[in-house]
């Protein structure tokens, strides 16, 4: 009788805290809609603070399309700034994908649609998605720790030129040596198979299966199923030579069993027996999780170009 009581009393513990969990993903969900659709009225509005105001105010790391990352509430308030002054925002839509809540933090993906104008009256159409990371305070207020864009389809970058933004240095990450040096391996290890275009393994080294890849050019990528024979066409040789590459780790937050980075990429690559030449950089938030082998998989991974 005794452990059937128990039992009971173990089962309905569950139940409350199952119970209170969904109640919290779904008051969060509705806090998200809420802050997206105050930031899409603010666009149309031509006012920056809305946004801005969400940051966090200390080591926040903003990391827009076309530009390198932003790592001060001043520098990002002066990207807004700009960009709502040289656009007129005719519409503007964001849609939650996903939220993925992690301790005392959310990661939120989702879509954007945005139509605007510029000074010389051309049109651009600006249709991509998105990967914010927030801090969830004990109160319940949401900070934005990060965020991160791109377009679902290849955009001239000069749309977006006349922003100026300043030059930063990489925040340095204040974790344990450990973990630094096993990031640090993880991306030794991907920088090896971007140089030898080993596209298939790259997938499946170091994504879990329901992984979402988030790149540039390209719709978001959800499930191996879809990321796999993404990285197994980008990655083909096709007389592309990778001559030298860089990825760098800078700032990251451990949780639990996750570790959320903000990464940089150098790529010199050539192509046509060397004919053909450039260098891309880039940056990238990266979710890692460990698996039941305590390795690092890619969980959530967002990428853009500067």
């Amino acid at each position: 009788m005794k452990k059937r009581y128990l039992s009971m009393v173990v089962f309905l513990l569950v139940v409350i805290n199952s119970w209170a969990q969904l109640k919290s993903s779904d008051e969060l969900k509705e806090k998200l809609k809420t802050i997206n659709s105050q930031i899409a009225d603010s666009f149309l509005r031509k006012d920056f603070s809305v946004t801005t105001n969400l940051y966090d105010d200390n080591e926040p790391v903003c990391m827009p399309e076309y530009h390198k990352a932003l790592y001060t509430k001043e520098d990002i308030k002066s990207y807004y700034q700009q960009w709502l002054s040289k656009f007129t925002i005719n519409s503007y839509k964001r849609d939650i994908y996903e939220i993925q809540q992690i301790g005392n933090y959310a990661v939120e993906t989702g879509t954007f649609n945005i139509h605007s104008t510029n000074e010389n009256g051309a049109v651009l159409a600006y249709d991509g998605k998105y990967l914010n990371v927030w801090k969830v305070e004990k109160n319940g207020k949401l900070i934005l720790e990060s965020e991160i864009w791109g377009a679902n389809k290849a955009i001239d970058g000069s749309n977006f030129a006349s922003i100026k933004t300043k030059e930063s240095e990489i925040p340095k990450p204040k974790i344990n040596k450990t973990l630094e040096t096993e990031v640090g391996k993880r991306n030794e290890r991907i920088a090896e198979l971007v140089s030898k275009r080993e596209g298939e393994k790259h997938a499946v080294e170091f994504f879990t299966k329901d992984a979402i890849y988030l790149t540039y050019d390209a719709p978001m990528f959800v499930g191996m199923e879809n990321i796999k024979p993404y990285f197994e066409e980008h990655e083909k040789p096709n007389g592309v030579s990778i001559d030298s590459i860089s990825i760098k780790a800078g700032k990251m937050i451990p949780i639990k069993n996750f570790v959320i980075e903000y990464g940089y990429y150098y790529v010199d690559v050539s192509w046509d027996n060397k004919k053909g030449r450039a260098i891309v950089t880039g940056k990238s938030t990266n979710v890692w999780k460990s698996d039941e082998n305590g390795i690092l998989m890619l969980f959530r991974q967002m990428v853009n170009h500067n």
